[in-house]
């Protein structure tokens, strides 16, 4: 399984969960965090992988990249902030207290 296919299913998945939920979500927040994460990520994916610390299979990615780093590297920066706000959404009114 390719790294893009994989991506595929997990977004997808976040995707559809935050489309049924998309009058609970802060979407300003979540495209301010996901602005952050895409530059941050571009920067310091760029520098693992340009250093060779982390390498990619050629044949698993698109081989569409952004200076280094596949462009499969930055599917957690586009679910990571709609996720941790689909859980936060999801867990209004739960107590965590014991």
């Amino acid at each position: 399984m390719t790294y893009l296919a994989l991506n595929s299913i997990f977004l997808g998945a976040v995707i559809v969960v935050g489309f049924i939920l998309r009058k609970q979500l802060p979407w300003r927040a979540i495209a301010g965090a996901t602005g952050v994460l895409l530059v941050l990520t571009a920067i310091f994916d760029n520098v693992i992988v340009g250093t060779g610390i982390v390498a990619y299979d050629e044949n698993l990615i698109s081989g569409i990249k952004i200076g280094f780093a596949p462009i499969e590297d930055f599917a957690y920066s586009l679910a990571a902030p709609l996720l941790i706000s689909i859980i936060m959404a999801l867990s209004k009114g739960t107590s965590w207290k014991r």
